[in-house]
Parts: C-alpha cells; sequence; structure tokens
C-alpha cells in the first residue's frame, strides 16, 4: 500500500524559517534546529493519523513519499464563509482569525465582512461550478499575487466601513522530500519509471506573474486520472507523454459576472505533450492571453505551457 499525502502533510507541517551566517546562507545550527522541528512535528502528525485510522489497520506497512519544491506561499490568517455565492452576496464575511497571524496583526475580527481588496469589489461575483463563492477565489488570488507587503482591503464592521492595511507574509519554502516506510513498498510507484530513466511533472504554482503564467491542473496523463486528488508532482517515465490540463487563472484576471458564470459552465482543458528527459521535472502552467482575454467561449484566452524545465535526480 502506498499513500501520497503530500498536500495534508504539507499543510500541517510548521515550517521554521533559517538563521542566515554572514553569507546569506543557512547556519549549520539553523538547519540541525528546523530539520529536529521538521521531525518532531512529522512523528506527531504521523501518531495522530495513525491512532485516527487514516493509515489503516496496518501502518507499518503504508509508504509515504513527500516531495515539494521550493515555493512562495503567501497567507493572511484568516477564515471567512466562501461556501455559497449567496452568502458572499454582500462580501467575505469572517469566521476567524489565525492567533498571531497577519489578519490579527491588522485589526481584522470575526463578523468583519471583507467588500473590496486592493479597489476590487468582492460583491455579487457569483459562485464557482462547485457553488464556492468566487469572491473567497479572488481574495486568493490578490493575496498570492501581490508584490506589496500588505493589502488594502474595505472592511464592514457593525455598519461601518473601514479602510484597513492588512500586512501579508510571504516566505519561501525550502525544497523538501521524505520518504518513509519499507525501501521494498517505497520502490512501487504510480507511474513506474522504465529502464531509460524516470522524470516528473510538476504544476506547482511558482510560475512567473510578470510573464501572465498562472497555475494549472493536470487532469489525466497518458489518458489516466492522476492521483489522489490535491496532489501536484507526478512521477513518470522518461519520454514523451500526453496530458489534459486545464486551467487555474484567477478569476479578476479572466473577468467577473457572464464571463466568470460562462467559464465555470464550460470544460477549458486542453493537451500539451511533454518531452520528459531523465531526472528532470517539467513545470506545467497556464499561459494567460491578455489581449483574448474576452474569448471566454471558445477557450482562446489560454493555453497550457511547460514553462520551466530543471534538473533533479529522479531515484
Amino acid at each position: 500500500m502506498k499513500l501520497r499525502l503530500t498536500t495534508l502533510i504539507a499543510l500541517a507541517l510548521s515550517v521554521s524559517a533559517f538563521a542566515a551566517d554572514v553569507n546569506g546562507s543557512p547556519s549549520a545550527a539553523s538547519k540541525g534546529l528546523a530539520e529536529q522541528h521538521l521531525r518532531q512535528d512529522l512523528q506527531l502528525l504521523l501518531s495522530r493519523m495513525s491512532a485516527s485510522g487514516m493509515l489503516g489497520d496496518h501502518p507499518e506497512e503504508v509508504h509515504l513519499s513527500i516531495d515539494e519544491p521550493s515555493r512562495r506561499v503567501a497567507d493572511l490568517g484568516v477564515l471567512v464563509d466562501s461556501t455559497s455565492g449567496e452568502r458572499a452576496h454582500d462580501g467575505l464575511r469572517i469566521l476567524g482569525t489565525t492567533p498571531g497571524g497577519s489578519a490579527e496583526h491588522g485589526g481584522l475580527r470575526p463578523g468583519d465582512v471583507i467588500v473590496s481588496v486592493n479597489g476590487t469589489s468582492l460583491k455579487n461575483l457569483g459562485a464557482d461550478s462547485d457553488g464556492r463563492a468566487l469572491a473567497a477565489a479572488t481574495l486568493r488570488s490578490s493575496v498570492n499575487e501581490t508584490a506589496s507587503p500588505s493589502l488594502q482591503l474595505d472592511v464592514l464592521r457593525n455598519g461601518d466601513l473601514l479602510a484597513m492595511n492588512v500586512p501579508v507574509q510571504s516566505v519561501f519554502v525550502p525544497a523538501m522530500r521524505v520518504e518513509l516506510g519499507n525501501t521494498a513498498i517505497a520502490a512501487q510507484t504510480t507511474m513506474a519509471a522504465s529502464s531509460s530513466g524516470c522524470g516528473r511533472i510538476s504544476t506547482y504554482d511558482v510560475a512567473p506573474r510578470s510573464e501572465r503564467v498562472y497555475h494549472a491542473t493536470i487532469e489525466q496523463i497518458d489518458g489516466v486520472t492522476p492521483g489522489p486528488s490535491g496532489q501536484e508532482t507526478y512521477r513518470v517515465s522518461a519520454g514523451q507523454h500526453k496530458l489534459l490540463v486545464n486551467e487555474d487563472i484567477p478569476t479578476r484576471q479572466v473577468g467577473i459576472g457572464p464571463d466568470a458564470t460562462m467559464r465555470s459552465q464550460r470544460d477549458h482543458s486542453k493537451v500539451l505533450l511533454v518531452d520528459v528527459k531523465p531526472d528532470s521535472v517539467m513545470m506545467v502552467g497556464a499561459k494567460f492571453h491578455e489581449d483574448k482575454a474576452n474569448n471566454v467561449r471558445n477557450g482562446e484566452y489560454w493555453d497550457p505551457i511547460v514553462w520551466r524545465e530543471k534538473g533533479m535526480g529522479c531515484p
């Protein structure tokens, strides 16, 4: 049995910041402290997963594989009500804030309603194909894409409209690779490598926004749906592969109102052929064509691309 719980574990881990020496590199002491914290957090998480039954009746037979490239992580530290477009009709209601997080430091409180972010209204944006409020996706995109250390929010509190400058914490998380479990089990892969070697295909969202490249999702690899849901790096054999890719471009880039509704109702997935070289990672993203932003009906507003290829060992 092999589980890939990359997203779950990545979200649960506490990432310690590295202290830098005079050359700007992590010191040996800071590396050791970070590794110690990581081991402790992993052990606690795995203990809870085992006790809850998430690892099945034979956790000793489970192999966990975590493969995370370096990436930028931005967080506002706020929980909003995004359950439906109707509930976010007048903006996003704050249900809670992370203790010590950016939202709390910026003065946001449970019960506040965020009505705009950086001048973009969050009212009357409707819902996506899953019924979730598009306002939440707009707020999340603003947090992820901001180059500024803060966001300008208009917030409704007890009938009063407040203009608030809320800090956004943005850090780069280093690459991480962890293998847990029996090595014989570890040798098994969802997509086995051929004798010619193996590589990886990844959709981790570290694409260059200056080139209008955004996050994408891979729906199929060579006609097979990869899994589990939420995974963004896939190990494949070296050689050519046929991908079915869908875009995850922020709503405010493509448009709101009728354009957003039409976009959510149509399947705009596209085929991308990639030639994966041994010991390499192909970074796949969605290229947004600003000059065709209104061509939502026929999907001309975007194309899947390999925006970067880099070397990485693939045992």
